[in-house]
């Protein structure tokens, strides 16, 4: 179990291997999976790396990265065309002759994109836990993955395999710490994660609003970190102010506050006079004040209440 960690921690060259990868200049030149010769598309029996129909590769369902930027894959299928697909993908062998994708998407969907017909592949026979950790390890080495990906990758990696996040940062390499503060993000309110989705705010900003426990103040403190584009030790700064947090409270209406506003704004209408509705001390009590400036405005009130009563 230990070499198995260590081999993760170091990265996916450490599981494949450091041999020269079978290059692929183009469609024309492709070898073929079984070859008939030893001449012909040879596999390399340490690294068992061959030639793979792009047609017979599912894709990782457990892929962490759901976003790939079109120009970028362009460019990429650009120099395939011209050079082949330099560092073979990894799969794992599926029933019936089909692969199942573990590492190397963006090459795979770049390689289809050239319009190639197999692609240089190394062949392992993969778990489902060891597939997940390879998709997470790729894409956090070349730093694919935004923030929240990364965040949803480890809660479903922790979730799935019922572990916890220490079990996770030593299949990984990572500190614990570093896991955690990216499972934080994923309990932000929907608007905060939509700014960092946006890329309007950075992984350290985030990360200090989300040591902050109100939601009203880390929605706040987002909101003026975007508004004012606070570097992430400033916004640290506010997170740890409590003069931050006590200004907000002190602006930021209670929910039984804004429900009574809500009341009185319809009272009013109904009336056609100010109403103030004052909660009282004790639960569920309170008083409803109608303010008439006029026996003909207190008429109004009788009228609107269904009542006969008036004043002299």
């Amino acid at each position: 179990m230990s070499k198995q960690t260590n081999r993760l921690g170091k990265g996916l060259s450490a599981l494949i291997g450091q041999r020269q990868p079978l290059a692929m200049t183009g469609a024309t030149t492709i070898q073929p999976e079984n070859p008939t010769s030893a001449t012909a598309g040879a596999v390399d029996p340490p690294t068992n790396q061959r030639m793979i129909d792009v047609s017979r590769i599912t894709p990782n369902p457990h892929q962490p990265r759901k976003a790939f930027d079109d120009a970028s894959l362009a460019e990429l299928a650009d120099s395939i065309r011209a050079n082949g697909v330099i560092q073979p993908i990894l799969v794992r062998p599926k029933p019936g002759g089909a692969y199942e994708l573990v590492a190397g998407e963006r090459r795979l969907r770049a390689a289809i994109l050239a319009d190639l017909k197999a692609i240089p592949a190394i062949v392992r026979d993969i778990s489902d836990q060891e597939s997940i950790e390879l998709a997470i390890v790729e894409n956090i080495q070349r730093e694919d993955l935004g923030p929240l990906e990364r965040a949803a990758a480890y809660e479903q990696y922790i979730q799935l395999f019922n572990c916890p996040v220490d079990h996770l940062a030593r299949r990984l390499g990572e500190s614990r710490a570093n896991i955690t503060n990216y499972l934080r993000l994923l309990k932000l309110p929907g608007e905060i994660r939509d700014a960092i989705q946006r890329g309007d705010l950075g992984m350290g900003q985030a990360r200090a609003i989300a040591g902050m426990i109100d939601p009203r103040q880390q929605l706040a403190l987002a909101q003026l970190a975007i508004r004012r584009n606070l570097s992430v030790r400033q916004v640290e700064a506010y997170a740890k102010d409590d003069s931050f947090a006590k200004t907000q409270r002190e602006t930021s209406p209670q929910p039984q506050k804004r429900q009574s506003s809500n009341v009185e704004h319809s009272l009013s209408r109904v009336i056609g006079l100010p109403v103030r509705v004052v909660l009282g001390k004790k639960k569920n009590s309170g008083r409803v004040i109608i303010e008439f400036n006029s026996l003909d405005e207190f008429d109004r009130i009788s009228e609107r209440l269904a009542g006969s009563a008036h004043l002299d």
